[in-house]
């Protein structure tokens, strides 16, 4: 076992400069051994990069956002590799249930021992906050080539458009129970918020072993208008048309209907959604 902790700081080239600066900094006035890897935005060859860390090194520094972070977690899922993150994406929605300063993300990132959370799986894709079938994967395929500061405003701009023109899907899916909805959306939730800080999943933790279920069924576009705003608020729970469930598992058998996981297109229905039990040891910070 190694005595002497060596980083690694995986970030985003785009959006990482000036945290980058900040971390390494940390890390050279505690005088701290670490690497760098920036992303290339091929998953597969960074996948294969990333794991070849995992002898190497005893925590990785995520500076990025949710997609560069979920990179992270299929790397290091069920190994003995800390993982902790400066947020710096365009979204940052995992990041949201903490209410950190930049200096405080930093330093616990550095400093901050961690514990073991769960993750989601979507057939053989480990997520750590948000995965869903149908709209919000509709959102994030056509936000896919469209990076940097207009990211947000993009992202926003589609989830308007898609609301009105997305047709709902029937979903035949089988959970806690086996049913077939006319469905906007279903989502599947290990964290509470998630498209740019939508509170999706207020009751959503990341360490009880369960994921939350959230179904939102179809609707005029109005009455989804209204969903899309008081979700911010974590207040559409209410709602006629949003059914909210707790699950360790779920199959959908519908066939080719989109799938996004931590804001990234990853493919189509079907697919089984399940709950990975303490498989990462994440740095949660204390703020």
């Amino acid at each position: 076992m190694q005595t002497k902790k060596s980083y690694l700081l995986l970030y985003h080239p785009l959006q990482a400069k000036l945290q980058l600066t900040h971390v390494r900094h940390h890390l050279e006035k505690a005088n701290k051994t670490y690497s760098e890897m920036p992303t290339s935005g091929h998953f597969g060859a960074d996948l294969q990069s990333l794991q070849h860390y995992q002898a190497a090194v005893n925590r990785v520094i995520v500076l990025g956002g949710d997609g560069t972070l979920n990179l992270a977690i299929n790397a290091f899922a069920n190994t003995e590799v800390e993982v902790a993150i400066v947020p710096c994406g365009s979204g940052n929605d995992f990041a949201r249930q903490w209410t950190c300063t930049p200096t405080q993300w930093v330093e616990a990132a550095i400093s901050q021992p961690s514990r073991a959370i769960d993750l989601g799986k979507v057939n053989d894709r480990y997520f750590v906050n948000v995965a869903g079938v149908g709209y919000d994967a509709a959102v994030v395929e056509a936000c896919a080539d469209k990076r940097g500061r207009w990211a947000h405003f993009s992202y926003a701009w589609q989830g308007l458009k898609m609301l009105y023109r997305y047709a709902p899907s029937a979903l035949h899916f089988s959970g806690n129970e086996q049913s077939e909805k006319r469905l906007l959306m279903m989502c599947f939730a290990n964290g509470q918020y998630f498209g740019g800080g939508m509170r999706l999943a207020p009751e959503a933790k990341i360490d009880d072993g369960l994921l939350q279920c959230v179904q939102i069924g179809a609707a005029p576009f109005l009455r989804q208008l209204q969903a899309l705003i008081l979700s911010y608020a974590g207040k559409h729970t209410h709602l006629q048309q949003v059914c909210i469930d707790t699950l360790e598992q779920a199959s959908i058998h519908t066939e080719n209907v989109g799938i996004e996981a931590d804001g990234e297109y990853i493919g189509t229905t079907p697919a089984t959604f399940s709950v990975q039990k303490s498989a990462l040891n994440f740095v949660v910070p204390d703020c």
